[in-house]
């Protein structure tokens, strides 16, 4: 069974180094449809390492594979469990698995990386003293294995230390591919694409199960939700405003969703000490970014949202592009990510 994978690892993995591609990802997948699907549970990274390596290594790797993110309250993308080796035959075929081999060791889980992926153990010496082999679609769809190997212990931790945001990014860029196909499974609204290329001067590829909440052309303004039983409520917004000269500032920004929350989501507001205010970068656009926590004082709700400001200045014009979540049973991170991933396909028209 072991030499099956390591066959099938030959053909699957990929070295990642500070260089790899960790750009957005394209709409067309990749994935390799003869296998079978990823057993979900695509919030936890199943992990499995040594005693030695896992009571040394996992307060630096839970800390910044278990990062926070702020919608309404803190939540993290993934949670970090170690198992035991002995039980891989139940957990392969989950989405994200993390192994952590010390060469030197004949402890059970160095051993079995050892035997799976032999050929790169082999490669790790004085010369190599560590290096991280990452495997997409392993043994299932969607799923992203990675393998850190040093040569002894301390070169393991020292390696997987040093490497824990590639870590965090490898795992987070196969999780935004997996929302985005969710996102798009039931395929693109193209009656209100055509409306958009009509009689705006942007469009944007808005999936099917969103729907117009409120459009006001005369004042430039339309907001698309998607609601779903169970789901978050998921609010999207476009506004634009004609302005010959670049005055988009933060401030700018935080008055006009002021206004927007105020006269198209029945009195909706922020308080500047749920929000967070930074520079950004939209699609080459330099940007302007709130994001935190809403509420509505009448209706006592709330939720998170995400903003953006920019200018274009071939069409003299300002956007602001809205995303907000409401749900109040549960989380609100995956829902927030994809409609920032709808966001993202925002294309200003050429006036010309």
């Amino acid at each position: 069974m072991r030499h099956k994978y390591a066959l099938l690892f030959a053909a699957c993995a990929v070295l990642f180094f500070a260089g790899c591609d960790n750009g957005p990802s394209a709409r067309k997948s990749s994935t390799d449809h003869k296998k079978p699907l990823s057993w979900g549970q695509s919030h936890r990274i199943f992990t499995y390492a040594d005693n030695k390596a896992w009571d040394y290594g996992q307060l630096e790797i839970k800390k910044s594979l278990e990062r926070q993110f702020f919608t309404t309250t803190n939540e993290i993308l993934f949670t970090v469990e170690r198992h035991e080796i002995s039980n891989i035959h139940t957990y392969y075929k989950f989405a994200n698995l993390l192994f952590l081999c010390d060469v030197s060791s004949e402890q059970s889980v160095s051993k079995y990386v050892k035997e799976i992926i032999p050929e790169q153990a082999a490669m790790i010496g004085d010369s190599l003293p560590a290096t991280m082999v990452a495997a997409k679609d392993l043994w299932a769809r969607d799923q992203r294995v990675i393998f850190i190997l040093g040569k002894d212990l301390e070169q393991l931790l020292l390696y997987t230390f040093e490497n824990l945001n590639l870590i965090f990014d490898i795992y987070k860029k196969a999780e935004i591919e997996r929302i985005e196909d969710v996102v798009y499974k039931l395929g693109l609204n193209e009656k209100e694409i055509d409306y958009e290329k009509e009689h705006y001067p942007w469009y944007m590829d808005l999936p099917s199960q969103y729907t117009v909440f409120k459009r006001d052309d005369a004042l430039n303004f339309v907001s698309y939700l998607c609601r779903v039983k169970k789901y978050p409520d998921r609010f999207l917004s476009v506004y634009w405003e004609p302005m010959e000269d670049n005055k988009v500032s933060k401030e700018w920004l935080y008055q006009k969703r002021l206004e927007i929350g105020e006269k198209y989501y029945s009195g909706d507001t922020l308080l500047i000490e749920d929000v967070r205010q930074e520079n950004a970068d939209f699609l080459g656009y330099k940007a302007y970014k709130l994001s935190g926590r809403w509420q509505n004082l009448t209706s006592f709700t709330g939720g998170t949202f995400a903003c953006w400001g920019f200018y274009d200045e071939e069409q003299k014009t300002a956007y602001m592009i809205d995303n907000a979540v409401y749900f109040p049973e549960g989380e609100k991170l995956r829902a927030l990510i994809g409609l920032e991933i709808i966001s993202n396909t925002f294309k200003a028209i050429d006036k010309k």
